[in-house]
């Protein structure tokens, strides 16, 4: 529901809102580029391929639509003011009508015309200005569609039939809906070239439906969701999709309609449509063009049907810009283009049929440009503002009279009572109930008033060294405190039958930015070399997912006390106090060269991390925060101390790992990811605190480890990884035919490391670096190893990665939209030694399954 929320759009108030379709009177046929207008004004748009058209009006004076179409009658029809309208025309051809007429488009024409838009481009787009503000008011609503065919049960009826009161119908589908959520902001908006900033300081805000409004109060405004037509692509929901405002290209056939005098200025009223062989999301639409300045007046797109593009069954997008004047020349010119208003309509559904009858969202957002100033320069308070969106002290009013004085239009009667309406809903028992049960599938507690139970992942799961596993764990929730969280688990093996456990508590300082301190112990089992994507500990699916005996986890006492400190959102800093004692087993033995068996080592440590990004979205809670998106790279340093003598058999060192991850939008080939890694270890240490390269002992798909590598099979002191990988996002399937309407997306995989081990850290049996050790002290042989420096023996199978290890996969993602299926290789290390004979290794391929949630 968040989700859904922060991605929604709202429409227009007090609108006049008509759907229709225009088609031949005598063959049914659709008659595409007609035009459809409020008769008297230029309020007006053209059909679609297939006849159909939308139109919506502030303007309550207009009543009549007229539709006019070369050779056919023209006609006109009355609609109901302020309200939903279905009108359809059927056109009759004019009997004097002597021969049939052949319309040939221009191209030429046309190509001029998108040539003087793409030359004019720099001093039109907004965006270019060396600096702007403006006062921002955005309104965002969530809906739900089919609500009334859905709430028939009696139960339901009793508890939610008063919400039918609220019911409207869409513009764009036709459907009745019912408002679940509306926000109002009112924000000020600042833009500077150089140096470049983007600030948006939210004023006041006020929502309705939303459990935690101060939090979510930051994504009600214009930063997040964006969208400029004078940009090669539109960036939503993390989908490229190409403008058609981007000069003349491959993937539009552009008509021109008509030529419009608009404000005493020319304008051309322009078609396009998506190119035959184009695969990728595509827009359909119209736009108008100023022909003085070849500026974009206002432009109508969706999204066009069929498009590779999930949960998403309709996208509307409109955009007007205005021409302002006297506030401040650009270039020699007093008179300006900026943008008047953004409109979003996005009916988000789990089913692509139009005549579904199943639930759906419908988010729809409305963002007005007001009093907009190019002269001023960004004040030096909200320069040095940490976050590129800020809330003011107290940003929730709920006062009507401040918004009827800073709304541009005023709301609806059924938009005004939204806010009682959810209020309502909030105090239904079983809305309170339905609730609670989908926020404990999402979050993994059940919440009681101060305390959650879970996660409910964790409470059974089995492994080879535990045998079947039971635990038992829990979290404090906001209700208990806002700054103190206290969180926990016990869990019992049958086959160890030992107790484990966790306690934990973090208190936080200030949420934004973040300032916290933390403390944990723990004893429990650990998979050493786990991929930090993985499946954790403990997990039933890794449980049922699991490689036969892949697992070598190992008993670990651990202990931290830590603070975090956010400077600002691309800018964070942890240090912590940590020891971890790492218990030998029968998986994971630990042996000196000279055949002793040692029962556990040890490692106290100071942990400094640093994390680096430039305008990237976060989203937080109370107490923790998630990394959503950004357009640049992401660079983490990684530092940690080992200091010796504070117990028994620790050792000293210093590790110091860089890790930088990148996703770079290719449009309209697909997206490339980079995870790139490189680190060292200065001192003498055991195996099991050098870099123990990532394996996967599940099927499940892990991104940030080696799908054909099995846990301790590789260990470097000094290394470097790469993980590349890039989805074609249905580049190549798209254009077969049959593949095409499954809408599955291609994926290609690369992963390569490289690492050495220094002559004090090798315990590789025969010294030779890169040949697997074929006998253990313990195991049987019993037999020293003189000479050797390393403190520690590797366990069997275990060598360098001198020789570079990389692996490929290719896969096929978008399964039923949330599968995924990959099948990977070795390249290199594809065989191993044993007894002096070259034998292949057991795990030369690997078939990994996952889920991805994506647009």
């Amino acid at each position: 529901m968040l989700a859904l929320t922060v991605m929604s759009s709202f429409a227009l108030a007090q609108t006049t809102r008509v759907k229709g379709r225009v088609t031949d009177a005598d063959t049914g046929d659709p008659l595409p580029y007609a035009n459809v207008f409020f008769k008297g004004t230029t309020i007006g748009v053209s059909t679609d391929d297939d006849g159909y058209y939308t139109l919506e009006t502030r303007n309550l004076e207009v009543d009549l639509l007229r539709v006019e179409y070369v050779s056919y009658i023209s006609q006109e029809k009355n609609v109901k003011k302020g309200a939903f309208n279905q009108v359809d025309f059927a056109l009759k051809l004019e009997e004097n009508l002597l021969s049939q007429i052949v319309v040939k488009p221009d191209y030429r024409y046309i190509r001029w015309i998108l040539g003087n838009i793409e030359r004019s481009k720099k001093v039109n787009n907004p965006e270019e200005r060396d600096r702007y503000q403006c006062r921002l008011y955005t309104k965002m609503e969530l809906d739900l569609v089919n609500a009334d065919t859905q709430i028939k049960n009696k139960l339901l009826r009793k508890n939610f039939g008063f919400v039918f009161d609220y019911m409207d119908t869409s513009v764009v589908s036709g459907q009745p809906y019912l408002p679940i959520m509306i926000s109002e902001n009112n924000s000020m908006f600042y833009k500077q070239k150089n140096p470049s900033q983007t600030k948006e300081v939210i004023k006041a805000s006020r929502i309705s439906g939303v459990k935690d409004e101060a939090t979510f109060a930051q994504f009600t405004g214009n930063m997040h969701i964006r969208t400029n037509f004078y940009d090669d692509f539109i960036n939503l929901f993390n989908i490229q999709i190409p403008s058609p405002v981007s000069g003349p290209n491959v993937f539009y056939d552009y008509f021109l309609i008509d030529s419009l005098n608009i404000d005493g200025r020319k304008t051309y009223h322009i078609r396009f449509h998506p190119a035959k062989l184009v695969s990728s999301p595509t827009f359909d639409g119209e736009m108008r063009i100023d022909a003085q300045d070849w500026a974009v007046r206002e432009i109508h797109v969706k999204l066009k049907k069929g498009s590779n593009v999930n949960w998403i069954r309709d996208l509307v997008l409109d955009s007007e810009y205005q021409l302002v004047g006297g506030k401040g020349s650009y270039q020699g010119k007093d008179s300006l283009w900026f943008f008047k208003q953004d409109r979003m309509y996005a009916d988000f559904s789990v089913t692509m049929r139009d005549s579904s009858k199943l639930m759906s969202f419908l988010g729809r957002r409305q963002c007005d440009y007001l009093d907009p100033r190019f002269d001023t320069p960004m004040p030096d308070s909200v320069a040095r503002l940490m976050s590129n969106v800020t809330m003011s002290a107290n940003p929730l009013v709920n006062d009507e009279a401040y918004w009827q004085q800073n709304r541009p239009f005023a709301l609806s009667e059924k938009e005004s009572n939204i806010y009682k309406m959810v209020d309502s809903i909030k105090n239904v028992p079983l809305y309170r109930n339905l609730y609670t049960i989908v926020n404990t599938f999402i979050n993994g507690y059940y919440n009681f008033d101060y305390f959650g139970i879970g996660p409910y992942y964790k409470m059974f799961s089995f492994n080879n060294l535990e045998g079947a596993r039971f635990q038992f764990g829990g979290r404090t929730t906001e209700d208990f405190s806002k700054k103190l969280r206290l969180s926990g688990h016990i869990a019992y093996g049958t086959k160890d039958k030992k107790f484990k456990g966790k306690l934990m508590a973090e208190y936080i300082f200030n949420n934004m930015p973040t300032r916290k301190v933390f403390a944990s112990a723990s004893r429990d089992m650990v998979q050493m070399g786990r991929g930090s994507d993985a499946l954790t500990e403990a997990n039933i699916m890794s449980s049922l997912l699991n490689k036969g005996n892949s697992e070598r986890i190992s008993p670990v006492n651990e202990y931290a006390v830590g603070y975090i400190h956010e400077w600002n959102e691309g800018f964070n800093n942890s240090i912590a106090i940590e020891g971890r004692r790492i218990y030998s087993n029968r998986y994971v033995p630990m042996y000196t060269p000279d055949s002793t068996h040692i029962t556990s080592v040890a490692s106290n440590q100071v942990h400094y991390q640093a994390r680096f990004s430039w305008d990237e979205t976060v989203t937080r809670g109370t107490f923790d925060k998630i990394y959503v998106l950004t357009h640049y790279p992401i660079v983490t340093i990684d530092l940690i101390s080992g200091i010796k003598g504070l117990a028994d058999n620790d050792f000293g060192f210093f590790r110091a790992e860089a890790t930088v991850d990148y996703s770079l939008p290719l449009p309209p080939v697909g997206t490339s990811t980079f995870h790139l890694t490189g680190g060292k270890i200065i001192g003498k240490v055991p195996y099991p605190l050098l870099k123990l390269h990532e394996g996967n002992g599940t099927y499940f798909l892990d991104k940030s480890s080696f799908a054909c590598m099995d846990f301790y099979e590789f260990a470097s002191d000094t290394w470097t990884t790469l993980f590349y990988e890039h989805n074609f996002k249905g580049f190549f399937l798209g254009k077969i035919p049959l593949m095409k309407k499954l809408q599955w997306r291609e994926v290609f995989t690369l992963k390569a490391g490289y690492g050495t081990l220094s002559k004090a850290n090798n315990g590789i049996s025969d010294g030779k670096i890169g040949n697997p050790l074929s006998t253990i002290p313990g195991t049987g042989s019993g037999q020293k190893y003189e000479g050797m420096e390393a403190p520690m023996l590797f366990p069997e199978g275990m060598s360098s990665l001198r020789k570079p290890y990389v692996e490929m996969g290719v896969g096929v993602t978008n399964i039923f939209r949330v599968f995924r299926v990959d099948v990977f290789w070795r390249m290199t290390h594809r065989f191993k030694i044993e007894d002096g004979v070259k034998v292949k290794k057991n795990h030369r391929a690997a078939i990994n399954f996952g889920f991805e949630w994506s647009f």
